[in-house]
Order: structure tokens, then sequence, then C-alpha cells
């Protein structure tokens, strides 16, 4: 139990600022970040496999040492499928991330070149990096890449200098991308982390992002192994995490910190790009919610064309506030509609809420009241 972490001293630093969901930073943000806050960033998973066996990965199982690529939640089987999701959510930039995107450098290279071509030199790229892997890093910056966020491993802490996550700092910035660190906020570490920035500072490095720690389903026995516990009940973050970056966003050590809880990721960052996708995606006759989801009626039907031409007919229902989806054998429906016909119907209506992901991922379902 680590009880003991929540007490820290700290010394007199820099001015901080907050951020939406209880975030804190201090200097300016990385542009990649800004993005993110507004929800218009796309997260390009492009391979689950990495090599460096970090304890605290929180990769889930479907994805952990897999061999596939998603864009968001969608399983990409070809190009179209990442741009398609790009245009589903007008994405101003895309993170690049993993797994290991260096594992794959030809690969990643080859998507930052569709993404540039496709959506313009001002569609910001950023990329998470655990591997020093020179070589790699040099293909993805010759293919466009604008700024890399390297992850070493706590284990040199507090001895970056003169190691290969150090060189990879280097050569970013000669390669002209910006570059900077993103770790977690490990508890007991906060001179080992306050002596990393202050070495990668020197460097060259030019922001660092921390992370609170979080317990998934993939890193829960380890850091149960090595007595770290939630620091409530109704969360998964990691008790003394977030007291770590909070000291350490406050010091003075020579470049911008950023310091992202996991508040953040719920609450303001998958709900800004929910809402903003639900905004390009949703037709006439869907409702968009506070939280970004899409209400609809739904009527399933073996055949929705026939059953949507007569309701249309039958309740004189305008054309953009009723449409068959034969793919999933249903007609949809304006749900004011719905609720006002529903009596009338001898099939089940429904109101549906649901995510506007490309899975559409249902939320929850009512029936309307039937005569």
């Amino acid at each position: 139990m680590r009880s003991e972490l929540k007490v820290l001293e700290v010394p007199s630093g820099v001015p901080t600022r907050s951020t939406a969901g209880d975030g804190l930073y201090s200097g300016s943000l990385a542009r990649g970040c800004t993005q993110c806050i507004r929800g218009a960033k796309m997260v390009l998973f492009v391979t689950g496999v990495c090599d460096m066996g970090c304890f605290y990965c929180p990769v889930s199982f479907r994805r952990n040492n897999r061999d596939v690529v998603y864009a968001n939640e969608r399983l990409v089987t070809c190009d179209q499928d990442i741009l398609d999701e790009a245009a589903s959510m007008k994405a101003l930039g895309t993170g690049i991330t993993g797994g290991d995107p260096l594992i794959v450098p030809e690969r990643t290279a080859r998507y930052i070149r569709l993404l540039k071509e496709s959506l313009g030199s001002r569609h910001h790229i950023h990329l998470y990096t655990g591997r020093p892997n020179i070589p790699g890093l040099r293909t993805v910056a010759d293919a466009g890449l604008d700024e890399i966020r390297v992850h070493p491993p706590e284990s040199i802490w507090s001895r970056f200098g003169g190691t290969a996550f150090e060189k990879m700092v280097v050569e970013s910035r000669r390669l002209g991308m910006r570059a900077g660190l993103e770790v977690p906020a490990l508890p007991g570490m906060m001179d080992e982390l306050a002596a990393l920035i202050r070495s990668a500072s020197e460097a060259g490095a030019q922001f660092v992002n921390l992370n609170e720690l979080e317990v998934s389903e993939t890193n829960a026995a380890e850091l149960r192994a090595r007595g770290f516990v939630t620091a409530n009940d109704y969360s998964n973050a990691v008790s003394g995490s977030d007291d770590v970056a909070r000291a350490v966003t406050g010091m003075d050590l020579g470049m911008p910190v950023h310091y992202c809880p996991s508040t953040f990721k719920d609450s303001v960052q998958l709900r800004e790009r929910i809402r903003r996708i639900a905004s390009v995606v949703r037709w006439s006759g869907e409702v968009v919610t506070d939280d970004g989801t899409l209400l609809k009626g739904v009527v399933e039907t073996l055949d929705p064309v026939a059953l949507s031409s007569a309701l249309a007919k039958r309740f004189q229902i305008p054309p953009k506030y009723i449409r068959a989806d034969s793919a999933r054998k249903r007609v949809e429906i304006a749900p004011w509609i719905a609720e006002e016909i529903a009596p009338e119907l001898e099939e089940t209506c429904y109101v549906v809420e649901e995510y506007p992901t490309s899975e559409r991922t249902e939320v929850e379902r009512r029936a309307v009241t039937q005569r």
C-alpha cells in the first residue's frame, strides 16, 4: 500500500494552468495536445506489436502484441478506411501509436504519406515510440512526420544522458521534427522523473507529457505485484500517480510539462472526439446528445425498404426524417416522430441511443409504447 506517496515535498517552481478534464500544464502545449483537447486528433494504431515489455502497458488484449491496424475504433482493412475515419471527424491531425510504430517503420511511413497527400501538409501528425530505432526514425521523418514523443523506460530515467533514447531526441531535432517525451507518472519516482526531464531538456527535447497511471485488463497483475492500488472505487487511476504528476508539472525543469489525467481522457478527449464525429456523420433524423451519442427511432424488419416507404406514406413523414437501413434490417426514424407514431404501429418501435463511431455501438434502447 503506497499511501505515503500522497504527501510530497515540492520546491517552488513555475506557474501552471489548467485544462478541461482537470489537466495541468506549464509553458505551452504541444500542437498535438491542443488538437487532442479539441477532439480533432484521429488515433492511428499501426500495430500492437512491441518488444519493450513495459509493466504498465495498458493496451487491450484485443490489440496487445497483435499486428492489427485501427483508425480510432475502426478496424483498418485498406487505406480508404483510414481516410474515411479521418473524414468522419474532420480530423485536423493524427496521433500514431501502438504497440510501437517503429517496429513497422515502412508501414508507418506509408500511412504518414497517405495522410499528408490526401489531407494536406497542414494535417499535423505526431508519433509515440518506446523503441530507440534511428533508421526507423529517419524513415518516418522523411515521410513528413511533424512531432515525435519518445517513451524511455523507467529503468533509465535517472541516467537518460548518453542512452539510445537521448540519441533519438537529438536526431529528431536534427531531422527537423519537434521532439518531446511522453511517460506515465509512476508513484514513488518523482525524483527520477524530474531528473529525466532535466536531462531531456539538455538534449534538446521541447516538451514532456505525463500520463496518469491507470489499471487495465492487461497490466492489472503487474501493477498489483508492485504494490500499486487504485486511488478510489470509481476509477482505474493508480494512487499516488496524480500527486507525482502535479508536483513535477509545477517544477522548473527547463521545458514545458503537460499532465494528462485519466479524467481528461474519459471526460474530454473521447467525448469531444465523439461529439465531433456525431456532428459530421449524423443525418437529419438523428439527435446529438450532450455526450455526442445519437438518438433515433428504430423499427426492425426483414424488408426495410418496403416498410420505410409504407410508413412515410401512411404518416406523411418527410424523406429527410426516415430511411431504410438494409444492412441492419431496420427502418430509422427521427425520434420525435417515432414517439408520435409508435402507438399506431403493429411492429415494436424503439428509441435507440448509439455511438456515432464506425461500429455504431448501442448504448441503450427503449421500447416506445404501442397501442
